[in-house]
Parts: C-alpha cells; structure tokens; sequence
C-alpha cells in the first residue's frame, strides 16, 4: 500500500466571531445608560462616591454624583454602537485604530478606574468564609481513596481542637460573623453595582481581544511565545499574595503586624478570621501554580469522581480570569490609599502586578490547551494526554 507522502498544510489561525459578547456589551451598555439616567433624576440613590469611607478609594469617589453619573450615561449610550462596531471590525477597516482605541478607554474606565479595593474585599471574605469546609468535604470524600488525606483531616482537627480549647473559637467567632453581617449591611449594594461595572470593562476587554485576533493574519501557527511569558507570569503570580499571608500569619503570635488597635485589640474572633484569610490567600497561590502544573489539566487521584479526567479549560480560567479582574479593578484603589498614609498596603497587596500577571497566565493556559500544544500534563506523563 503506497503512503501519501505529499506535505500537508499547517494548521492556520481562523479568525474566531463572539456575537454573544457583542450582545451582552450593547445590552449592558443600555442598562448601563438606564441606571445613570436613573441617578440623574435620583442623585439620592447614587452609590458610587463611596460615602462610608473616610477617604476616598477610587478615582470616581472624588467626582460628584451628578457629573459621575451624566458620564456614565454618555459612555452607556456611547457603548452600544461601540460594541456592534467592535464586533464587526475586521482586518484593514480604517477605523480600526480609533475603535480599538475607544475600546480600550472604555475598558480602562469601567474595569480600572471605577471600582474600587472593595470587590477584592468582598472576594477575600467570599474566599476564606467558603473554601475550608470546601476543602474538608474534598478532603473527606477523597480519603477513601488517598488515605494521606486523613492526615490532613486530622490535622485540621486538631487546630479546630486547640482554638476551642484556647477560646479562640466559639462565642469570638459568632460575634465576627455577626461583625461581617452588620458591614454586609451597611454597604448595601454598592459592591453589587462594583461588580456590574467592572462586568462592563471586562466585556469590552473581550470585544477588543476578539477583535485583535480577527486582524492578525491568517497563517501556520507558530511556535507561541506566549508560553515562556505565561510560565514566568505565572510564578511572579503565584508569588505576589505570600506578603499577606505571613503578614496574617503573624495575627497568631504575640507580635501581629498591621493589626488596626494592636495586639490589645485582636480577640479571637478576627484572629480566625485573619487566619482564615490568610489561608485563603495561600489556597490561591497555590491554585496559580495549577497553570504550569500537570494536576491543573488532568484532576488528582484524591478528587471523588474527577480523579484521572481532564480539568475543563474553563474551570481554570473562569476563575483566575475573575480575580485578575478584581485585582486590576482594585489597583489604583490601593495606590490612592497608599499615598493617603498607609504606603505599605501596596506592597502588602501588589494588585498592579498581581492582577495583570494572573491575567497573563490564564491567558498562556487557555492557549496552550485550546491550541494542543503539549503542556505539563503530557511532557510529565505522555498517557495522561489521552
């Protein structure tokens, strides 16, 4: 039998169309033109100038509310035209340049400069309230099959044992989730309204993506060196919470650092809760290295039900995509309070670094699994591929 020897073409970059996207950023566009017209009849309800802190966080904190929200309503109606030129955009219109560059003052705008430090507050609390029972029932439902988790349990065990028996875990701890609810409360919905604008940036930043990769010429795909950036990245990431995390380390000796009132203020309930932030903090630095590491494209054996499957590409982008959005959304907010008397916050929390190169290793990621290329998984193990 004769072997067909002629060369076959490369696999070539298709341009790719998000008509969803386009859709979703026109719609939030209009709502977000409503809401503004909304505040201009009701400057009353305007939630954006952050009046519970004593200082302001965000550049739009020092505007007021009426010039704030006629802004808004102009960069709302503005959006919806936007987002269906972004979308129709193709390699050599003229207005390329212009439209890209309105597309990115947009998502500069709403995913920069309007939020604020409080959304990556919100996602701290969300993070270290929620992942260790998360974590205990994995632990739990996987022992079976990778006894070293009952290691694990025990060991969490036996720190639950000694915080009762020390007081620092019990009537402290109500009285800290009583403290959250109360300044759930106070807030009221602006870190919902936060989210909703930073929602619109990120929308933006995905037409402007699209539209980017629509211009890029079409042709054999090439060694990506997105690879080698996105493995830096990724450590640099990785990196950048362990400040926070020995920071609230601390919280546990008779010597906390930047604890607000000193030692003679840390009862047991937020030294818990600092514990458990701190843990959280952790949790997801480890979960950053997941990006260049075999268990975060083929699930671990200790997962019930998972063990030995291929990780969703989503399943890890989503969620790192969520938060370096968050921390680029809160990285001018910490640089303002940083030069309002607390320089070291920046440097405790890096968001300007943090956020932008966990952006970059989600990205290196979901190229290199949607793309085929071999990853860490099948360079460690040429079976796990399959």
């Amino acid at each position: 039998m004769d072997i067909d020897t002629r060369p076959r073409p490369l696999p070539t970059h298709r341009p790719h169309h998000h008509p969803r996207t386009v859709a979703a950023a026109a719609a939030w566009s209009a709502g977000c033109a409503a809401l503004a017209l909304w505040w201009l009849v009701r400057p009353g309800d305007y939630v954006l100038d952050d009046g519970i802190s004593p200082t302001p966080s965000s550049p739009l904190a020092l505007v007021e509310p009426r010039p704030a929200a006629a802004a808004l309503l102009v960069l709302g109606l503005l959006g919806v035209p936007l987002a269906i030129a972004l979308g129709r955009l193709r390699a050599g219109d003229r207005a390329r340049g212009p439209l890209l560059a309105a597309g990115g003052v947009v998502t500069i705008v709403l995913g920069v400069l309007v939020p604020d430090v409080q959304l990556l507050s919100f996602l701290g609390y969300a993070m270290a309230l929620a992942g260790p029972p998360v974590l205990v029932v994995l632990l739990a439902v996987g022992a079976r099959r990778s006894p070293r988790n009952l290691l694990a349990l025990a060991a969490v065990g036996a720190a639950i044992t000694i915080g009762v028996l020390a007081g620092e875990i019990g009537s402290p701890t109500v009285e800290m989730l009583r403290g959250i609810r109360g300044g759930l409360e106070r807030v009221g919905p602006r870190p919902l309204v936060l989210a909703v604008m930073l929602l619109g940036g990120v929308l933006f930043g995905a037409l402007i993506l699209a539209a980017a990769r629509r211009g890029a010429a079409v042709g054999p795909i090439a060694p990506d060196p997105w690879q080698r950036r996105g493995r830096v990245a990724t450590w640099v990431a990785a990196a950048c919470p362990l400040p926070y995390v020995l920071v609230r380390m601390t919280w546990l000796t008779p010597w906390p650092l930047g604890a607000p009132g000193g030692v003679e203020a840390l009862d047991g309930g937020i030294r818990v809760f600092g514990l458990l932030l701190g843990l959280a903090a952790l949790g997801g630095s480890v979960l950053t290295v997941g990006l260049i590491s075999r268990w975060g494209e083929v699930f671990p054996r200790w997962i019930p039900g998972l063990r030995g499957r291929p990780v969703p590409v989503a399943a890890a982008v989503v969620p790192a995509g969520i938060v370096s959005a968050v921390l680029c959304a809160a990285s001018v907010s910490l640089v303002m309070m940083s030069l309002q008397g607390s320089p070291w916050l920046v440097l405790l929390i890096p968001a300007p670094v943090w956020g932008p190169a966990l952006g970059i290793a989600a990205l290196a990621y979901h190229r290199r699994r949607t793309a085929g290329a071999p990853g860490p998984a099948s360079a460690a193990d040429p079976l796990a591929a399959r």
